[in-house]
């Protein structure tokens, strides 16, 4: 949903957002090496989020992301209780293929997913058609719902770009029924 949030709200929530949200510098172990995780992350929500082999605790929801993540659920018909945040500072920052299929979702498997600054470039690929590929240029404001089996069918990815000059916000709404901890 192309410009889900008008180009104002989105600029406020964004600067909002990038200045009041306690960002983390993560890292990652990859091949029995330390590697800075390519963007900085946040969470919010009720329970623990395990993924990649971090935790993130839980953290309550600030009056802002509670506002929004009211309304992505009138928008998108599905409860939501938990958020990461992702602060993509430039073109460099990056996150690789993979599928949110890694918590306890008590039924409700939909993701949300709110993109907030420099548009970028979301791809999307079969996990079992290798010839199943898509493009989807994320802008600002925008909102992209998965559900039903997309994450079961399918992975995604938001590549490193060249062309990308600004830094870019996306909160992904999810709900989740237990600590996966």
């Amino acid at each position: 949903m192309p410009d889900w949030l008008a180009a104002g709200e989105a600029d406020a929530l964004y600067q909002q957002l990038h200045d009041e949200t306690p960002w983390e510098d993560l890292v990652l172990r990859v091949a029995g090496r330390l590697v800075a995780m390519p963007r900085r992350v946040a969470y919010c929500g009720p329970h623990a989020y395990a993924y990649s082999g971090l935790i993130h605790e839980p953290r309550a929801v600030t009056p802002a992301i509670e506002a929004i993540r009211r309304r992505i659920e009138a928008a998108a018909g599905h409860p939501f209780n938990t958020v990461l945040m992702n602060l993509y500072r430039s073109g460099a920052d990056s996150v690789s293929w993979h599928s949110d299929d890694d918590y306890p979702h008590g039924g409700h498997p939909a993701v949300a997913s709110l993109s907030l600054g420099a548009t970028r470039r979301f791809r999307i690929a079969g996990k079992r058609d290798a010839s199943a590929r898509y493009s989807v240029e994320l802008t600002s404001g925008g909102l992209l719902l998965m559900e039903g089996r997309s994450q079961l069918d399918y992975r995604h990815a938001l590549p490193k770009s060249t062309v990308v000059n600004g830094p870019r916000i996306n909160l992904t709404f999810r709900f989740m029924a237990a600590s996966n901890t």
